[in-house]
């Protein structure tokens, strides 16, 4: 089990700093770190997940449940990742099947979260200062020069 958790480490340890690195940036730079809020202004189906875990760490579990109840299925599905992977080796297929389940739910969730709280409530708000907003007003702004 130790020799696959190194091996996993050794493959994919440098994606996963590269992945948090990117979202740190994006952070710091662009207040957040859903690329769909900032090109589209949009929510994305995950959109509060950050938050969440954020929520979930301090111990705020209520206000975690709040703000993106997927959060919790994500904890589960990495339960049973680690499980499948390194305790009973051969039960892959579980993860398939959760993960299809997984993105399933996620995608009527967010339906159902766009119709309710779209844009009115966090995470589900609108980001007026998104890229399309901002080539948009570019565009309008040549066209009225020509």
């Amino acid at each position: 089990m130790w020799k696959l958790i190194r091996q996993d480490i050794r493959e994919y340890g440098k994606a996963g700093v590269a992945v948090a690195a990117v979202m740190l940036i994006f952070v710091k730079c662009f207040g957040g770190a859903c690329i769909s809020k900032l090109i589209t202004g949009l929510p994305c189906p995950a959109c509060g997940m950050s938050r969440a875990a954020e929520f979930f760490v301090k111990g705020q579990i209520k206000e975690s449940m709040q703000m993106q109840p997927l959060f919790f299925l994500l904890i589960i599905g990495t339960i049973l990742l680690v499980l499948c992977r390194y305790v009973f080796r051969g039960h892959e297929a579980v993860l398939k099947y959760y993960a299809v389940f997984l993105i399933g739910f996620a995608i009527v969730f967010y339906v159902y979260r766009m119709i309710r709280y779209f844009p009115d409530m966090a995470p589900m708000t609108y980001r007026r200062e998104n890229l399309l907003y901002m080539i948009g007003q570019m565009l309008h702004t040549l066209w009225e020069r020509i």
